[in-house]
């Protein structure tokens, strides 16, 4: 478990920051591929390491990249009410 949340910490910061920008405020209508276009530039949310999350995703997990991308988005997508309700957040604020 240490070694999920390692990797994924950081990787929940892009893909919520990422749902921020969209007009629908929300990543259950994001696709990986905006997600990795996201990923891939450096300026969009600096603050969250890229290489924790790759070391984190090749070394801990075993995983290549893009599965682990593609692994938090969906769980993030499947539980996003529940997160926004822990936020105190309404999916359209």
């Amino acid at each position: 478990m240490e070694k999920v949340l390692f990797t994924v910490d950081e990787l929940t910061g892009i893909i919520f920051a990422a749902a921020k920008m969209r007009p629908s405020k929300s990543c259950t209508d994001m696709e990986l591929s905006s997600l990795k276009k996201k990923f891939k530039d450096k300026r969009f949310a600096a603050g969250c390491d890229r290489e924790v999350i790759k070391l984190g995703a090749e070394k801990y997990m075993q995983l290549e990249l893009d599965d682990v991308l593609n692994k938090t988005l969906v769980a993030m997508k499947e539980n996003e009410a529940g997160i926004r309700e822990l936020l105190g957040e309404h999916i359209n604020d």
